[in-house]
């Protein structure tokens, strides 16, 4: 019995020992070198690596392909061209025919019918042809024709009522946004969009209203930017909207006041608020979205001044900061959106400071905003928002500096002195914000430049308070005035171990002897002038004494 299990143990070590050796041949097999590898010329292996860069030239090759200019100019923008010029002849044989009565007015216009519909039906099949430029351009061609013998039929040979023809040429604006999405070409709806706002103007009526013409443009407006935002048309999104503005000025320049005034404003909002919406909800073309918004933001505001009063305009504006103040918080996800939307925010809540407020009074808030603006682009790094704070800022503190201070208890001084903390802040964002190498410049620079403006505020207030008083009772308050801005500069940098304040200090100081040398002398007398050096050489000497003791 043990003799068999040995037996069976050695069986069974002798079929793994020829396992491991059939794997050791399978792994070796795999290991070896390949023959062609080994045995390969230097040529051979100079072609091989050749290979891959002839295979990028090919790549790159196929990617940089020659401009067919015979496919740019004959397929797609000679039949664009000619179009128009056949239309033109068109209505020219209309004429001729008409002239020399081969021809009557109803035979025209049912002519008139028929080439367009021919024009569509011809289209049609050349964009199933796959001829897709050709084919937009004939049905898009379709749209015009049935516009200008509608506008014949009514207008020239009164064949038709203005009621029949508005519902006609708006069947065929209808059409042609059916066709733009349909055939997926935004030339048709370019071609429907202008052709849709001359239709009003192409009707006669002897009662025009109003709510009519301007209802018919917002509610043409919102239908193609429907058609662009959901075909990603950013030609016809831009142009669909400067047409509004232009059909609507047009009317405007034309009628007046005449009670419609209202009604524009209206549809000039309708619209930013449809732009407003387009923005949020787009996921694509968000520059051409974002730039259009702003520039409606603007003629918007321009709008309001000329159409609203100042009441409505400011409520407007207050609805306008709400829905931009909810649109930053609604996309404070999505960065560049947010960004935007920070953008619109700071121009709609400066016209609504300057809507709410006289600009001498309320300039104090342009201030704020900008260092608000400027605290918002360092911390989102964003240089659209710097220019924005630069030119908020600058501005309305260029403003405060130029108005001058009469009396010392006075909204200039106060104007002054935000103007000198909002400085201070500014300095500290800039520090807060940027990286250790750059803090000695805004430290270095913004500090020179506080001390100037504090120089001369100080000197202003001295004028003010010391009007009354004689010229060397002036002189000498202003040389105290100086000194001791002097005085606190250096004991600042020593105290708090900040060496420009120090050196601000010094400089004063020279400025003040300057004074003194250049202005002062003749007109103070000999005792007060003494008086004066040996205060001032003091100072200075003191000082002195003291950088020897910090070192």
């Amino acid at each position: 019995m043990e003799k068999e299990r040995i037996e069976e143990l050695e069986r069974k070590i002798s079929s793994l020992e020829e396992d491991v050796a059939k794997l050791k041949s399978i792994v070796s097999k795999t290991n070896s070198p390949r023959p062609k590898a080994v045995h390969a010329s230097p040529q051979q292996r100079q072609e091989t690596a050749k290979r891959p860069a002839q295979t990028v030239a090919k790549s790159s090759q196929k990617i940089e392909e020659p401009v067919d200019w015979e496919k740019v100019l004959f397929q797609t923008w000679l039949p664009r061209i000619f179009i128009f010029v056949f239309i033109i002849g068109v209505l020219w044989g209309f004429k001729a025919a008409s002239d020399y009565g081969l021809m009557d007015e109803k035979a025209k216009v049912v002519l008139g019918f028929v080439v367009s519909i021919g024009f569509a039906v011809t289209g049609h099949f050349q964009i199933k042809k796959e001829r897709l430029v050709l084919g937009q351009v004939l049905v898009g061609g379709a749209i015009p024709i049935l516009m200008l013998t509608t506008f014949a039929m009514h207008s020239l040979y009164h064949l038709a009522g203005p009621m029949l023809a508005f519902i006609l040429n708006a069947s065929w604006i209808i059409l042609g946004i059916i066709a733009t999405v349909f055939y997926r070409s935004q030339a048709l709806g370019i071609i429907s969009a202008v052709g849709g706002v001359l239709v009003p103007f192409l009707i006669e009526s002897n009662s025009p209203n109003g709510l009519v013409f301007i209802g018919y443009e917002t509610l043409l407006y919102i239908a193609f930017l429907y058609v662009a935002f959901k075909q990603k048309y950013s030609i016809l999104y831009v142009l669909s909207a400067v047409l509004l503005n232009l059909t609507l000025l047009i009317y405007y320049s034309f009628v007046g006041d005449n009670g419609v005034k209202e009604l524009l404003g209206m549809a000039i909002v309708i619209q930013h608020l449809c732009l407003i919406s387009s923005f949020f909800l787009t996921q694509s073309v968000l520059q051409v979205y974002a730039f259009t918004l702003l520039s409606s933001l603007a003629v918007t505001y321009g709008w309001m001044l000329a159409v609203f009063n100042h009441s409505t305009t400011t409520m407007v504006l207050l609805a306008l900061v709400i829905i931009y103040a909810l649109g930053v918080y609604l996309v404070r996800s999505s960065k560049e959106r947010f960004e935007f939307f920070i953008t619109y925010l700071i121009v709609v809540v400066a016209f609504f400071i300057y809507q709410l407020i006289d600009l001498r009074e309320g300039v104090i808030l342009y201030v704020i905003q900008g260092l608000a603006v400027y605290y918002i682009a360092m911390t989102y790094k964003n240089i659209l928002h710097q220019l924005f704070s630069y030119t908020i800022y600058i501005l309305s503190a260029i403003y405060i500096l130029v108005t001058p201070i009469e009396q010392v208890l006075s909204l200039p001084t106060l104007n002054w002195l935000v103007v000198l903390a909002s400085m201070l802040v500014f300095i500290w964002i800039s520090i807060q914000k940027t990286e250790k190498d750059e803090h000695d410049t805004f430290k270095i620079g913004g500090s020179i430049v506080f001390s100037i403006l504090s120089l001369i505020f100080a000197t202003e207030v001295t004028v003010a308070s010391t009007n009354q008083l004689s010229a060397n009772t002036q002189t000498l308050i202003m040389t105290a005035v100086w000194l001791g801005l002097s005085i606190t500069a250096f004991v600042i940098g020593s105290l708090q171990m900040f060496k420009t304040a120090t050196y601000i200090g010094v400089g004063i100081l020279f400025l003040i002897l300057f004074k003194l040398v250049l202005y002062d002398l003749p007109f103070i007398p000999m005792a007060i002038r003494a008086l004066l050096f040996i205060v001032l050489g003091a100072i200075g000497l003191i000082i002195s004494r003291l950088f020897y003791k910090k070192k």
